[in-house]
């Protein structure tokens, strides 16, 4: 997602009502995107939260929407079920989830709190794209056969192919992409997390933290390898990522499956409205 200089933060108001509803002296956060997918707040007591208004649900945001037509996870319906997604990840991940509390809901917006943490989040580099590699490695160990979410239903992979070209087909932006793409069977699928940036981990002087994953899915293992690939920069970061990763396993061939996920990357609004031409023609870093 593309990022711009903008004021935008919760509104006095939503604050007071927050507050109120929650008991606690909250203070507002600048959000980083214009499309952030929740409001910001940071409490003010002895052991300080994080707290997360949802404020992009389905019907409002077309990377929600899309999780929901592709994965049937839909957040908003299952607000304190996605706080058990942490405990079923493994032990041993080098960045590893914030534990996430869901506190109730403020008209029908689900609310969580997550421990308050003094880090920064880094920006793309070698040293993140080598965790990252060491991350997504050991991520894509556990396994099942079909996708969806961890709280609600798992679809069999076999009828992949056939959703994300429905998918695509019933887009509104359908006509970005002359032909629709061919998806071929997926091999597995894994934890993926689609909208995966590099300021959803946090850098702190002896640790690093995953800050943002509530949009964890069960899916196929190529695209969530072609997703990450669009976040490589440079040779160097593709060089760091592949070595770690296959400390764990070999990477898969995506060859076939690239432009088909690259399409719904688009279409997912993962890097910003219409930015077919950015993500289309991005480098080919993980080559088969």
């Amino acid at each position: 997602m593309t990022a711009r200089h903008h004021p935008l933060q919760a509104p006095p108001e939503l604050t007071q009502r927050v507050s109120v509803l929650t008991g606690k002296l909250l203070t507002p956060l600048l959000l980083r995107w214009p499309d952030s997918a929740n409001w910001l707040w940071h409490s003010d007591e002895l052991s300080p939260q994080l707290l997360k208004l949802a404020r992009k649900s389905p019907t409002t945001d077309p990377f929600w929407r899309g999780l929901q037509q592709l994965f049937g996870f839909d957040r908003w319906q299952s607000p304190e079920a996605l706080t058990r997604v942490p405990g079923m990840l493994p032990p041993d991940l080098p960045m590893a989830p914030l534990p996430m509390t869901f506190l109730g809901q403020w008209r029908g917006a689900p609310l969580w709190s997550l421990p308050w943490r003094s880090a920064e989040p880094p920006a793309m580099n070698v040293a993140l794209a080598q965790l990252l590699g060491h991350q997504l490695g050991l991520l894509h160990h556990q396994s099942l056969p079909g996708f969806g979410h961890p709280a609600g239903d798992v679809l069999s992979l076999s009828r992949w192919p056939e959703r994300a070209q429905t998918f695509i087909e019933n887009h509104p932006q359908r006509a970005w992409f002359l032909d629709i793409p061919v998806f071929p069977s997926p091999t597995r699928s894994v934890w993926s997390l689609p909208d995966l940036r590099s300021d959803q981990f946090l850098a702190g002087a002896t640790n690093w933290l995953w800050s943002d994953w509530e949009a964890l899915v069960w899916a196929p293992l190529e695209f969530d390898l072609c997703l990450f690939e669009l976040l490589l920069e440079n040779a160097a970061q593709r060089d760091a990522f592949v070595t770690a990763y296959r400390h764990h396993q070999a990477l898969p061939a995506l060859g076939p499956h690239r432009y088909g996920m690259r399409a719904l990357a688009v279409l997912l609004s993962l890097h910003g409205e219409d930015s077919r031409d950015q993500v289309i023609p991005h480098p080919h870093w993980l080559k088969d």
